[in-house]
């Protein structure tokens, strides 16, 4: 969003919440559009109102990113809804079509399914799917909160996080 529509973003946030000093100095603005900016303005606009309409309290910046990433389509499924990923992609492609099963599930999905061995999980008897299940709910809640660091972060802090993580790659080696 541009800043002047930000600007039109502080006003409501303040709106909403008027007990609570938001955004009152010109760097908790410029704080704000930093981490916000680069969700498009009717995008935010509507995430606060979403977060307005059921919480008494004024947001974070990362629940307004998150609530504006559910408007988008771009949420990460939850753990039930991986699983379903993982059985629909069985069921389409079987275990003789591995690549093709893992390049149909989203990426933390796949990074779950992975550590725990598409094999093994086609291959486990039926009755121990309760326990493949929950081994893959834990493989796939740690992706999970990974991802949700990165999925969250505004686009310039991801290429920002890369260049440091890029940066200390020598560090590591010597």
């Amino acid at each position: 969003m541009e800043a002047k529509e930000f600007a039109v973003f502080a006003d409501r946030l303040k709106t909403a919440f008027p007990k609570d000093n938001l955004l009152a100095t010109r760097d908790q603005m410029d704080w704000w559009f930093d981490l916000l900016g680069d969700i498009p303005f009717q995008t935010a606009i509507l995430a606060l109102k979403k977060y307005a309409l059921s919480n008494k309290f004024p947001p974070s910046v990362s629940e307004i990113r998150t609530i504006a990433a559910d408007l988008t389509g771009e949420r990460l499924p939850d753990a039930d809804e991986a699983w379903g990923q993982v059985n629909n992609a069985i069921r389409r492609y079987g275990y003789m079509r591995e690549r093709e099963a893992l390049d149909s599930m989203s990426e933390p999905v796949r990074k779950a399914v992975e550590r725990i061995g598409f094999q093994n999980i086609c291959q486990s008897p039926y009755e121990q799917l309760n326990t493949l299940r929950a081994q893959f709910r834990g493989a796939y809640e740690a992706e999970y909160r990974r991802s949700m660091e990165v999925h969250k972060m505004p686009e310039l802090m991801r290429l920002e996080q890369a260049s440091v993580q890029q940066a200390a790659l020598p560090m590591k080696e010597g």
